[in-house]
């Protein structure tokens, strides 16, 4: 199974497992307000009351600090925004179809930023710590984030890991669908350069620049390095990311199963 396919399946049975466990957390709820044998399973419905409260405070509080980052993004770029290098690189990548933002910042910014219509923000450092080819490779790299909008996708994982954390499947499917989305996008940043030179020498600076630590470059330099580094380095070798599957999802089918026979109780 190609990885493109692997993380649909991922994205699907993560949501179909959790719509599942939803249902029954409202049909239990239905059956609290109706009243139904409330005696024989009262510390069933006080369970299940405070994990609905803790899934939905969870939830809001989510949506909540990504759009109050979304908004503190965009008004910072809005003020450093450098008009002269944006104007040159918009209309030097203008067969992207995609908005491209320089910022003027010392640190390294790269990223896809916007859900619903993304841009690519990249910052001055970028352009002074790397050659024309090196930054090629990481418009690339963003390009494909928005051409596959990556950010809705993992905005919506996010979202369900900090409101189901208490699922233990959530944090091993989270970190391996992450790191392959940076992956495939420079997969695709490989195919349309032709060469994994220049990603490469991107990725082994960044590996070496303290600059790479900052927060706003988290797309570009996350926790996946090390299989991004594989991956340019030995290109003919098929990457492996390692996920420890067996005890998470048996933990989590076993407290689905604890609260499906509670429910019917």
């Amino acid at each position: 199974m190609s990885p493109p396919v692997r993380l649909r399946w991922i994205y699907a049975l993560t949501v179909a497992l959790l719509a599942l466990f939803c249902m029954q957390m409202g049909l239990l709820a239905a059956r609290q307000i109706e009243g139904g044998a409330l005696e024989g399973s009262l510390f069933i419905f006080i369970l299940f009351d405070l994990i609905i409260g803790y899934t939905i405070v969870r939830a809001v509080w989510r949506v909540a600090a990504q759009a109050y980052l979304s908004r503190k993004l965009q008004k910072l770029f809005a003020s450093t925004r450098h008009a002269k290098l944006t104007k040159r690189l918009n209309y030097q990548y203008r067969h992207f179809g995609t908005e491209i933002m320089v910022v003027q910042d010392e640190a390294f910014i790269a990223l896809a930023h916007g859900m619903f219509k993304p841009k690519i923000v990249i910052s001055t450092q970028v352009l002074h710590m790397f050659s024309d080819k090196e930054v090629k490779a990481i418009l690339l790299h963003e390009w494909h984030h928005c051409r596959n909008r990556d950010q809705i996708k993992l905005f919506t994982i996010t979202l369900l890991k900090d409101a189901f954390g208490y699922w233990p499947i959530m944090k091993p499917l989270f970190s391996y669908y992450q790191t392959w989305t940076e992956l495939l996008a420079d997969r695709f940043a490989i195919r349309r350069m032709g060469t994994e030179l220049h990603l490469a020498n991107v990725l082994l600076k960044l590996s070496k620049s303290r600059t790479a630590q900052s927060v706003a470059a988290v797309h570009f330099s996350a926790s996946a390095m090390h299989y991004r580094i594989m991956q340019v380095l030995e290109p003919h070798q098929t990457v492996k990311v390692k996920i420890a599957l067996f005890r998470p999802l048996l933990a989590s089918f076993s407290l689905l199963l604890l609260l499906l026979l509670g429910g019917d109780a």
